[in-house]
């Protein structure tokens, strides 16, 4: 797999001109993609991007879901993330690339690591209404100017007052996005606990392992931060917290309804030892499984 850690040899990969900066890049993508190698194998690009991508038509097809919009779309990728293509969609709008180098000594790089929707997945990507995508051309282009006149000499506090813009808008925005899927669609916490009891819906027979946060997430087509952080808004809990306190719920309903053991309910229930399962239990319950066996004898 090649791997790019730097924006010329990143550039040369995908048939452009030398970058802008040392550190960063701008391009108009209906001027770069047509360059763009059509198919591509997996690639590792150690780099920060921020697209920004418009004017599509017809239907976007994004992992398994398949989408349409007359308006743009965001998506933010983050060093080491692992990119491959069959074949090119083409659009409009911009891709702001850069060496995380370039924010080390700025506070942006704090932020940039409190943003989780670097780590989404692309089916994650953030969707705009035409007012947000109007503020993020205007900021895009801005950058790009000053990228453009100026190249190596570009003002960089600019640049990253600029960015730092662009990312908080993002913020907002996923927010408002968070809440429209939510008033739109059945609740993503509703899915989940549907979820659950597909997986424990017969508790006459062992499960087949726990659910787990990147098997939930999977199950409903986004990254698992991005399902963390719409459980999050919708329950004020993580998504790992309700699934223990489902899986919990089950034990209960095993311990305090049948004559099996203790040994027994753990099994039943996916764990692989007893002395785990006590564990798991007390910490979420605050009592151990025999505690809650004997409310069932008082």
């Amino acid at each position: 797999m090649k791997v790019f850690s730097d924006l010329t040899n990143y550039n040369k990969y995908l048939n452009q001109s030398s970058p802008l900066h040392p550190l960063m890049d701008s391009r108009v993508c209906k001027q770069a993609i047509p360059n763009f190698p059509q198919t591509s194998g997996e690639i590792q690009v150690n780099l920060f991007k921020i697209s920004l991508k418009k004017n599509f038509t017809g239907d976007i097809n994004y992992g398994s879901n398949k989408y349409s919009t007359e308006n743009g779309l965001m998506l933010f990728s983050e060093p080491g993330q692992v990119v491959s293509w069959d074949s090119l969609t083409f659009w409009d709008g911009y891709a702001f690339v850069f060496h995380p180098d370039l924010i080390k000594q700025n506070p942006i790089a704090t932020k940039i690591n409190q943003y989780k929707y670097f780590s989404y997945e692309i089916n994650d990507a953030l969707f705009m209404t035409p007012e947000e995508e109007e503020i993020i051309t205007w900021l895009f282009t801005k950058i790009h100017i000053e990228l453009i006149e100026n190249k190596a000499h570009a003002n960089i506090n600019i640049i990253l007052s600029l960015l730092n813009v662009v990312l908080s808008y993002a913020d907002v925005f996923y927010e408002r996005q968070f809440k429209d899927k939510s008033t739109k669609t059945a609740s993503v916490s509703s899915k989940l606990k549907s979820l659950l009891q597909d997986h424990y819906k017969d508790l006459s027979t062992p499960v087949s392992g726990f659910p787990t946060v990147s098997s939930i997430a999977k199950e409903l087509n986004m990254s698992s931060n991005y399902l963390t952080d719409l459980i999050r808004l919708e329950t004020g809990k993580s998504t790992i917290s309700i699934i223990h306190e489902f899986i919990i719920e089950q034990a209960e309903i095993l311990l305090l309804q049948t004559d099996m053991n203790i040994g027994d309910v753990a099994y039943q229930l996916g764990f692989a030892n007893v002395p785990y399962f006590s564990r798991f239990f007390k910490k979420v319950k605050g009592v151990s499984p025999s505690g809650i066996r004997n409310q069932r004898m008082v």
